[in-house]
């Protein structure tokens, strides 16, 4: 049998007596560590190492030389070596798991040459260390409203990975964190869940976040996560060796003690260390791992390297032209007059005619959902956004085109029509207010997060069913059929409201996703935003005439004027105010007692009101 010693620090002798020994049951050999004279043991020796942090590298390089069988005991200064080798916090239990172990080789990390306990930092970790994540929740929100009260300082910097197989990258980020496994900690539940002691693999987590809100939204929702999930701005690399330089001397951790260095150098010696494992380490079974593995396609790249370097994180998220090539390749197409946007525009415009005489709420539906006006408009709101001159004079020409189709194909089928009569579909598209404004602008938002958001398209439908642009066009058409400027002017105020709220919440909704800069955006958000102010100064009248209609309902509904009930109230504000109103009674009623109800109702209102009754006699 191998002969065990007991390796410790000389200022922890105390301790060692009173502590360590008396777990031993075996005959074993307590030496000091010194490293001007460090302790040399016959290969396989059963080493005990009761050291603390600053030891205990030191302790493994010997071991690996020597190849003792090591096993590194709860020491109350060696918190990464905890984390690292997941050691048990109570040293009796951990004396006799290691006793009872068989040696299994396990990986040894090094940072330019130091070995590693647990984890490499360079710039700002946050929650993503081993351990750093509290299991208490006073103190992780203690930790996140001081990360948060913290993140206008952080400054991302440019940094280049290159990788065992010289695969290289760069990138702009806050911060790195490089781990050799996430075993025991919330890190491997979710964010590296494929990691072990023994794979021949480190991992780097790049923090590279966008934007102070995206870091703020981490932070608020990271204390209440029992699992942590992966943040969106977290990219991820696995390999056996990675080299991170940036140009100039870095200031970063090891293990919490601070280094400086032109460049780091991470390897992995696989399976070098004889490590005497307990079951809180779980080893693999399995062969050394030589496939690299990057998931890196959500950090910066090209363009956005350059806007993030060494600046202040910006409030919102700016994104390079190249990382939206797709979605702007989409808006420059639905920009276009083409023949499908014509016929599609011309059919829905007949559909929607045909619903509207017809008063029939399911082809005008029918109808919203074929129209493709929503394209077009969503096109514009980019324009102005990103002040895109082709994409400006493309969204308006084919908004252009679209609008007069649409009059033209509606005036002609009135014509054609042998009916002039105001349905109730016509009805409601003829006097708008600051609600189909809140709709529109609604509307706008949705549109351009599900243009935006590829896994939101499936959203357009129901987009283009709440906004309705090709009806109100098709009641202007009508309108200008009949020669009637009320039913055209009301329907026209309608789209033009549409529109305009649409193109405002758009653009804000591109400039919050980050498809333009603000000093870029404002000039287009300024012209979208006076659109909404000089459509919204009728929208306020209509919508006080809509309230006090509401307020005269309200304050007449179910009144009783003696034996009389009024109740199914219509009113229409104006100057007498037209009121339409049952009259319930349990007996026939005369002209003069109608005028006298009359009389009543205008001493309550303080109006004149125009009177329309239906009499309804109703006797138990």
């Amino acid at each position: 049998m191998s002969d065990s010693f007991l390796l410790f620090n000389a200022d922890d002798k105390q301790d060692v007596t009173h502590k360590v020994l008396p777990c031993f049951d075996i005959d074993i050999l307590p030496k000091a560590w010194v490293i001007e004279e460090p302790a040399e043991f016959p290969p396989e020796s059963r080493v005990y190492a009761y050291v603390d942090d600053q030891l205990a590298p030191s302790i493994i390089e010997a071991a690996v030389a020597g190849g003792w069988h090591l096993a590194i005991l709860p020491h109350p200064n060696a918190n990464h070596a905890r984390r690292g080798f997941c050691l048990q916090n109570n040293l009796e239990k951990a004396v006799n798991g290691a006793k009872a172990a068989k040696a299994k080789k396990v990986d040894v990390l090094r940072c330019n040459g130091q070995v590693v306990l647990s984890s490499v930092l360079l710039g700002r970790g946050f929650n993503l260390r081993p351990g750093g994540q509290s299991s208490l929740w006073q103190e992780r929100l203690t930790k996140a409203w001081d990360n948060i009260i913290h993140v206008n300082n952080l400054l991302p910097q440019r940094f280049t990975f290159t990788t065992a197989n010289d695969s290289s990258f760069t990138t702009a980020a806050i911060g790195v964190v490089v781990v050799e496994h996430a075993i025991g900690s919330m890190l491997s539940r979710n964010i590296l869940p494929d990691t072990h002691i023994n794979d021949g693999m480190c991992h780097a987590m790049i923090l590279a976040p966008r934007s102070v809100m995206e870091m703020i939204s981490f932070f608020i929702t990271a204390p209440f996560n029992r699992v942590m999930k992966q943040p969106e701005f977290l990219g991820l690399v696995k390999t056996k060796a990675l080299t991170i330089t940036n140009g100039k001397v870095m200031s970063f951790d090891i293990d919490g003690r601070n280094q400086e260095a032109e460049q780091l150098v991470l390897e992995t010696d696989s399976r070098s260390l004889n490590l005497l494992v307990g079951d809180s380490l779980p080893v693999s079974d399995s062969a050394i791992s030589s496939k690299e593995q990057r998931k890196i396609d959500r950090l910066p790249a090209g363009e956005a390297i350059m806007a993030m370097a060494a600046k202040h994180l910006p409030l919102i998220a700016h994104a390079a032209t190249e990382e939206f090539k797709d979605l702007y390749q989409l808006l420059r197409e639905n920009a276009t007059a083409s023949p499908a946007f014509l016929t599609l525009m011309v059919l829905s415009t007949l559909l929607a005619t045909i619903g509207l005489y017809a008063s029939s709420a399911p082809v005008i539906i029918g109808a919203m959902i074929l129209a493709p006006l929503m394209a077009p408009i969503i096109s514009l709101a980019m324009a102005l956004t990103r002040q895109d001159t082709n994409l400006l004079t493309g969204s308006l020409k084919t908004l252009g085109t679209g609008l007069v189709m649409a009059l033209g194909f509606s005036s002609f089928a009135c014509f054609i029509m042998p009916m002039e009569v105001i349905t109730p579909e016509i009805a409601a598209r003829l006097s708008p207010n600051l609600l189909d404004l809140g709709v529109a602008v609604i509307s706008g938002i949705a549109g351009a997060y599900a243009h935006a958001r590829i896994d939101a398209a499936k959203s357009l439908a129901g987009v283009a069913i709440a906004v309705a642009l090709v009806p109100p066009l098709a009641v202007t058409g009508i309108g200008l059929g009949w020669l009637d400027l009320h039913v055209a002017w009301g329907a026209l105020l309608l789209f033009l409201t549409n529109l305009a709220g649409i193109v405002f919440a758009a653009a804000i909704t591109f400039l919050a996703l980050g498809f333009a800069p603000f000093t870029r955006a404002k000039k287009g958000l300024g012209v979208a935003l006076i659109a909404v102010a000089v459509v919204s100064i009728p929208l306020v009248f209509s919508f006080m005439r809509l309230s006090e209609e509401a307020r005269i309902v309200t304050s007449l509904e179910g009144e009783s004027v003696g034996d009389v009930t009024l109740r199914h109230i219509k009113a229409r504000a104006g100057n007498p105010v037209e009121l339409s109103l049952q009259l319930v009674s349990p007996e026939a009623l005369t002209s003069s007692d109608i005028d006298a109800i009359k009389d009543v109702i205008e001493t309550q209102l303080k109006r004149d009101v125009t009177l329309e009754a239906q009499i309804i006699v109703r006797r138990q």
